[in-house]
């Protein structure tokens, strides 16, 4: 799970993103379109099959960060809005999972991704790297990609017990007892072979929070440009005549051509492309 601190950077930091992107065009693009409350600019679209960025802390501790389609034959579709309120004197915008649907021409519907609920922490080429365990929580980061041959280390820096736990039939050097650790403690393994090595995080208060390490060879780190991104994510109050701009992300099969976006945050809006 990512800290609020890691959550606020990721939704309002001006971030540097790197992707392989085509962009779609349609005359639906540039135009705004009214609903009763809110009018609605869908202003970009891009397609990508990674997505990487970085940001950086109140104390200047930079952070870099991957999102990828959720698997073989999907890809990520961006998708940047415009959102004005010149109707109420203040309307809540919430932008999350349900707040827009898309449809294609074949009756399949996408929503938005939750960026915060799917990013790695990428600490490929960086050698080794920690996770702070607190509570039951697993922070800075749950999810985690390296290079094959680092170390991950787990430290407990609450002041209560925690506990990681990897998952059956997951092979690492840690085993797949419960493995409890006291405040201050710590345990660590080498992830030597490529795989996907998925763990539970918990504490006394018997939550389970899920976790990943994702290890990976290093020449899988690509030189790309590198762009800037703003994320729609989370909730915006929005008074008169004040508009929110960011992108939301959509994991769909490559090459779908979307036919219809219905909007859902705040009002009711539809945009046929």
């Amino acid at each position: 799970m990512i800290s609020k601190r890691s959550v606020f950077l990721l939704i309002l930091i001006l971030m540097p993103l790197v992707l392989t992107a085509c962009s779609d065009t349609s005359s639906a693009l540039g135009k705004y379109h009214e609903g009763r409350i809110l009018i609605l600019n869908v202003m970009e679209m891009k397609r990508s099959d990674e997505l990487r960025y970085s940001t950086i802390d109140t104390e200047d501790v930079v952070r870099k960060w991957r999102i990828q389609p959720s698997k073989e034959g999907q890809e990520l579709l961006l998708m940047r809005f415009r959102i004005d309120n010149h109707v109420a004197m203040n309307t809540v915008v919430v932008a999350d999972q349900h707040a827009a649907v898309l449809e294609g021409f074949f009756q399949d519907d996408f929503q938005p991704i939750s960026v915060s609920g799917t990013v790695f922490l990428d600490k490929r080429g960086q050698g080794d790297t920690t996770v702070t365990l607190e509570g039951a929580e697993c922070m800075d980061h749950a999810r985690v990609v390296v290079s094959v041959g680092a170390s991950v280390q787990w430290i407990n820096s609450g002041d209560t017990e925690s506990s990681i736990q990897f998952l059956p039939g997951v092979t690492t050097g840690l085993g797949n007892d419960l493995l409890q650790l006291a405040p201050g403690g710590m345990v660590s393994t080498r992830f030597d072979q490529p795989g996907t090595f998925g763990y539970q995080c918990s504490g006394e208060n018997g939550d389970l929070q899920q976790a990943q390490i994702l290890a990976e060879e290093a020449i899988s780190v690509r030189k790309q440009r590198e762009d800037n991104i703003l994320f729609l994510e989370g909730s915006f109050n929005l008074p008169k005549d004040t508009s929110i701009d960011g992108w939301m992300i959509f994991d769909i099969p490559e090459g779908t051509e979307i036919r219809t976006l219905r909007w859902r945050a705040g009002d009711s809006i539809t945009v046929r492309f």
